[in-house]
């Protein structure tokens, strides 16, 4: 997937750090699968899959050149539609869309302007000179359709890159967003209460001078995906963390046989407990329960 890996490269390269052994050894292991729906996924292309929870409309990301575009396909008596351009995309620098838990919206990332008529947005963060920058914009379900885009508010928006959003059931948001402070990628987690976001704080993934990235939370909140530090030749290693109390426990690694294809770009599956993934070969699924079992044995083992 070399078009996609070098846009989600360019656009993350320069802000992680080099980070070695700091998460959980553990020898669970799964399978990743391959996805193609029927063979609508450009594997030199395409990114983030985002399903509606009945599991029969797909969003995803296109890239073309140096423009992004979100595609919609239908499953349509057992087989999928050739994508189309998403009714809210098309124009602007579009990508990572994530669905909402219960489907009634949709968030993703553009570089269009907030104020109508205005510039894209830009970033100057990764070496090398400027790239598209990045906001989190919404799109409220409509019927079969889906309305206009609505930039989600300066209290998210509070930076020209902030990128690749997950949703929890109770609204609230985690996404990536340079911490200028520690001069790593942070993952941070806007409650929603009472109709808007609270000011986002340090979601607590891992060691604080740490880059972390693309989260993929569950619905519950009880565990999240996300990538941790930065490999040679890749943005991360594939890491799961379970939520312990207040806080997030220690990221463990997801092997080396998930860890293969250089991941990332997680959204938690419809079923919620697997994940999809977008890796340099092609997009993957990989059922979590292993992990999840041998957490719930070892909660289950300390009461």
């Amino acid at each position: 997937m070399m078009q996609t890996t070098m846009s989600r490269c360019l656009l993350v390269a320069g802000l992680l750090l080099a980070a070695g052994g700091a998460h959980t050894t553990d020898t669970t292991t799964a399978t990743p699968q391959a996805i193609t729906l029927g063979g609508i996924i450009h594997s030199d292309s395409d990114d983030t899959l985002a399903f509606t929870p009945d599991g029969n409309t797909v969003f995803f990301d296109r890239s073309e050149g140096k423009r992004k575009t979100i595609m919609v396909s239908r499953k349509v008596d057992g087989r999928w539609s050739q994508p189309e351009v998403a009714s809210f995309s098309g124009h602007w620098f579009d990508q990572d869309p994530v669905m909402a838990p219960d489907g009634s919206y949709l968030l993703f990332d553009s570089d269009r302007p907030p104020p109508p008529g205005g510039k894209p947005l830009t970033q100057d963060y990764f070496v090398g000179g400027h790239a598209p920058g990045s906001n989190l914009w919404r799109v409220e379900r409509q019927g079969d359709g889906w309305g206009r885009p609505v930039w989600l508010g300066a209290v998210v928006n509070n930076d020209a890159f902030v990128d690749f959003a997950s949703i929890a059931a109770d609204g609230s948001l985690y996404f990536i967003r340079w911490d200028r402070q520690a001069r790593v990628m942070h993952t941070w987690r806007a409650a929603w209460r009472n109709g808007h976001y609270l000011p986002p704080v340090r979601a607590g993934l891992g060691d604080p001078t740490i880059s972390t990235h693309d989260p993929a939370v569950a619905p519950d909140q009880s565990f999240i995906v996300f990538d941790y530090g930065k490999t040679k030749g890749g943005l991360g290693r594939l890491c799961i963390a379970f939520r312990d109390g207040d806080h997030w426990g220690k990221p463990i690694d997801l092997g080396d046989t998930a860890n293969k294809d250089m991941p990332w770009g997680s959204h938690i599956a419809p079923d919620g407990h697997s994940v999809y993934f977008t890796g340099q070969s092609g997009i993957w699924r990989l059922d979590l329960q292993p992990w999840l079992r041998r957490h719930a044995a070892g909660a289950a083992a300390s009461m």
